[in-house]
């Protein structure tokens, strides 16, 4: 069987540009997943080949989920390319050159050190920065609040742990903050057409996305602390930048949602003379987040070490 049809060459294949909206977008989720399907079946996967097609793969699904389409439909179709995978013959002269090529834009895209992963209206970062000394940003989204105050908000790095934080950098800081999320056990899915023709919403801004009270799922941040010049930059000190970190909990359940969810962060300040106290959310799509950390969180191999006599 002749797999030229199914395949996505170069670096397209693991998402260093976002597919178009429509026909694109489903022919690159089609050839990243027949891609993937094919070589798990010919067992030629390392592990920078995988974490390489799983990203493209989950990014062009996202890019349709987005765009309307029927997540059963994509399901339906992954099928059906599991069962032709599974009649590819991987001695074939063509298969093996597909999987070299393969191999070799997986080899490009670990050598790559940021990329941008797009979603409707923000973008997620994605960096390799070295950890084991200082804190970094793994994947960030910068926002922004009503009063233009910089707020940075994704995963970061600290040797060998990873936390959701949230930074405040410049103008007014929060005492506290709350991270708000569709509760999965509630709502399946996010918001379709039919629920928000339902709530009267139109579903063309962040807020409209947001689920109702009863279905969503909230977080407190559990510590607050300076935010370390690493994550802010040299503006970060002069600023007084505030690090807002929430648990493993919020960290699991915002990587388990859907890539067309959005995400309230409530920031809340402190009551000043006699005022009440004054509440604020600013929002953030779950988007690509998973596939931006596959890409942040994979390295190269370091070489064995040699011994010397």
């Amino acid at each position: 069987m002749r797999i030229g049809v199914f395949i996505f060459f170069g670096l397209a294949m693991f998402g260093h540009a976002a597919p178009g909206v429509g026909a694109e977008a489903f022919e690159a989720y089609r050839e990243r997943t027949s891609m993937l399907l094919i070589a798990a079946h010919c067992n030629t996967l390392g592990a920078v080949e995988h974490a390489a097609l799983v990203s493209g793969q989950v990014q062009a699904r996202g890019t349709l989920l987005r765009a309307g389409e029927d997540p059963q439909k994509l399901d339906a179709l992954k099928m059906d390319l599991s069962r032709r995978a599974e009649r590819v013959s991987c001695d074939q002269s063509d298969v093996q050159t597909e999987i070299a090529r393969m191999q070799d834009a997986a080899q490009i895209w670990l050598r790559l050190y940021t990329m941008r992963f797009p979603a409707r209206w923000q973008n997620w970062e994605a960096r390799r920065d070295d950890a084991r000394v200082k804190a970094r940003w793994r994947v960030r989204a910068p926002l922004s609040d009503t009063d233009g105050t910089i707020v940075d908000f994704g995963l970061v790095a600290e040797g060998e742990r990873v936390f959701l934080d949230l930074v405040v950098l410049g103008g007014k800081k929060p005492s506290s903050v709350i991270l708000h999320m569709r509760d999965a056990r509630r709502l399946e899915e996010p918001l379709g057409k039919d629920m928000l023709r339902l709530l009267g919403r139109s579903g063309d801004t962040p807020a409209s996305l947001m689920p109702p009270q009863s279905v969503v799922q909230s977080f407190f941040a559990v510590d607050k602390m300076p935010a370390p010049p690493s994550l802010t930059g040299e503006g970060g000190a002069s600023s007084k930048a505030v690090l807002f970190r929430f648990s493993d909990k919020a960290l699991s359940a915002f990587s388990a949602l859907d890539p067309r969810d959005v995400v309230a962060l409530e920031l809340i300040y402190p009551a000043r003379a006699g005022a009440r106290q004054k509440r604020e959310r600013i929002y953030a799509e779950a988007g690509d987040f998973i596939a931006a950390r596959l890409f942040a969180e994979t390295f190269p191999e370091e070489p064995p070490a040699t011994s010397s006599h």
